[in-house]
């Protein structure tokens, strides 16, 4: 009954007159899909927190379900109790929802254990699978030398009867697993007798103590796969060799066949994916949490300033590719680069120890305001009111080589002549019939006000040095010892309206993401940079910490 209702097959059919959207670049045409009869899943494990490639796996899912009018299925792969916590099982959800996505059903293979136990038992009963205790390493061995166990031809009878000593939890029991009876002789090792169920003790975070063992992804996947409705499996290319035990467990069992269409799994240079890696760097407290700017999760790229339509559409951009790379980060961030310069707004701000005064003599006392844009080629956004006062704060850095005579360009503000350049001192006039674009020199500025903020600015780097870790290289090995660091600014009180979460551009320094709102003149702004693509700023404003 459950399964009836998630596939909802009696609903599947579409509006007349309805079609689908044209096919998006990058992505290929679902073999054997019909509009309103496309349902997809994506299966996690509740084991971990979710990375850039799980997100490429549910957004491609959620592409094609949304495309074809269909439905998209998020089920907990809840099959292994050693590993699993409702804390990750949360974050998942909350990680979806951060790009964009909402399932149509969120199911648990823990609700069909009953299920695939039947189904197992039926294995057994038709000579399907068969009962084995023999030890982990010999056994491995025995399927590398294609050497048939001792119980391959073990009666049903017996099988049954370990099969429940296996499920009783005993320590008997404890040796015991479930194996198929495929092809000990086939080119493909999966193929090889793969173990089916195996017992496990450790309470489950869902059932509890109801079940002493549990089926193993290669054989619920399919199952649960088939009676949900599920039409595509999407998996990646490092499935393929078990693509032929999904599709021989589905026949052997009589169950509705679900099509396969592969894709290839997503990895990024100077960048681990493994759950164990990423858990090791947690607990040696190199990175602050999972969602650490620097870690490759969902949560952690998101802190960083991702925009979701920008994921979205890289994602998408490499969808049929069957080919494994290592993706640089830089094309990823360029792409977020066009979606967020969109919508960011403008503001200023000034190194808080490298910066000079400037002095500008015809300008008012600090209770003079210009109009300015947020965002220059989008006057949708409005304007903001931009404080002007007779001292200005400049960057130390834009004042090297500054010569009296010499006109500068305040960016938003206008043309100011230098009348004196002399030992740290710096005056001029304001010029409102200056020709701004006559003027090479455009720097940013702010008026020298009590009202101004205290910013934190934080830049990360990658956490490895290598571009691209072998199998037999010890990750410890290639830690970059470099990867935060920090600049305190004064910006311009226009910050203090602030909220977490807005991507703003300090014009000639970058993007940033909010990582905390101003609160006081304790507690000050912090911002994170934004990557945009690029190695190094396009301004002498280069910042501590490459641009990636």
């Amino acid at each position: 009954q459950l399964a009836s209702n998630v596939a909802r097959n009696d609903e599947a059919a579409l509006e007349a007159g309805s079609c689908v959207e044209p096919i998006l670049p990058g992505m290929a045409y679902l073999e054997g899909a019909n509009p309103g009869c496309v349902t997809t899943r994506f299966p996690p494990e509740p084991s971990g927190y979710l990375h850039v490639g799980h997100a490429k796996a549910v957004l491609l899912n959620n592409y094609y379900a949304r495309r074809y009018n269909g439905r998209l299925i998020v089920r907990f792969d809840d099959t292994n109790p050693s590993k699993e916590k409702d804390e990750y099982q949360t974050s998942i959800i909350e990680d979806l929802a951060k790009i964009g996505v909402k399932p149509d059903v969120v199911t648990f293979t823990s609700d069909y254990f009953e299920t695939i136990r039947l189904y197992a038992l039926s294995m057994i009963e038709n000579g399907l699978a068969y009962m084995d205790d023999t030890p982990q390493e010999q056994m491995q061995d025995e399927r590398m030398k294609r050497q048939n166990s001792k119980y391959r031809d073990q009666t049903p009878a017996d099988a049954l009867k370990y099969f429940e000593l296996m499920c009783s939890g005993s320590d008997e029991g404890k040796a015991w697993c479930l194996r198929a009876k495929i092809d000990m002789t086939s080119d493909n090792g999966t193929l090889r007798d793969p173990v089916l169920y195996r017992q496990n003790t450790t309470p489950h975070h869902r059932s509890g103590t109801k079940y002493k063992a549990y089926p193993t992804y290669d054989l619920a996947c399919p199952i649960v796969d088939s009676i949900e409705g599920v039409s595509h499996a999407l998996r990646t290319t490092e499935y393929d060799d078990r693509n032929a035990q999904f599709m021989w467990v589905q026949k052997a069992l009589g169950l509705r066949r679900v099509r396969i269409q592969t894709f290839a799994r997503m990895n990024f240079m100077y960048t681990v994916m493994s759950k164990r890696k990423l858990t090791w760097f947690v607990d040696t407290g190199r990175v602050t949490g999972w969602d650490d700017p620097r870690f490759p999760t969902v949560r952690g790229v998101s802190r960083r300033g991702i925009d979701v339509d920008a994921l979205k559409r890289f994602m998408c951009s490499q969808g049929a590719s069957r080919r494994i790379v290592n993706m640089e980060w830089s094309k990823f961030w360029a792409e977020n680069k066009k979606e967020i310069d969109k919508y960011a707004k403008r503001f200023m701000a000034i190194d808080k120890k490298n910066h000079a005064e400037l002095t500008i003599t015809n300008a008012g006392d600090g209770d003079e305001y210009l109009s300015t844009e947020y965002l220059p080629k989008d006057p949708s956004f409005g304007k903001r009111l931009v404080r002007t006062a007779k001292k200005v704060l400049v960057e130390k850095v834009d004042t090297e080589g500054m010569e009296v005579g010499e006109s500068i360009v305040l960016v938003r503000w206008g043309v100011v002549k230098l009348t004196k350049v002399e030992g740290g001192v710096i005056e001029g006039v304001y010029d409102p019939d200056g020709d701004v674009k006559a003027s090479k020199r455009k720097i940013s500025w702010i008026a020298d006000v009590p009202e101004n903020v205290n910013v934190v600015l934080s830049e990360f780097d990658n956490l490895i040095s290598k571009e691209k870790l072998e199998e037999d290289d010890k990750f410890e090995d290639f830690i970059n010892p470099d990867t935060q660091a920090e600049t305190e600014v004064i910006g311009d009180p226009g910050l203090k309206t602030l909220n977490e979460n807005d991507i703003i551009q300090l014009e000639r320094r970058g993007y940033y993401r909010v990582d905390r709102p101003y609160m006081g003149s304790g507690k000050p702004l912090m911002l994170i940079m934004v990557p945009d693509g690029k190695t190094k700023s396009m301004s002498k404003l280069d910042g501590k910490l490459a641009h990636r």
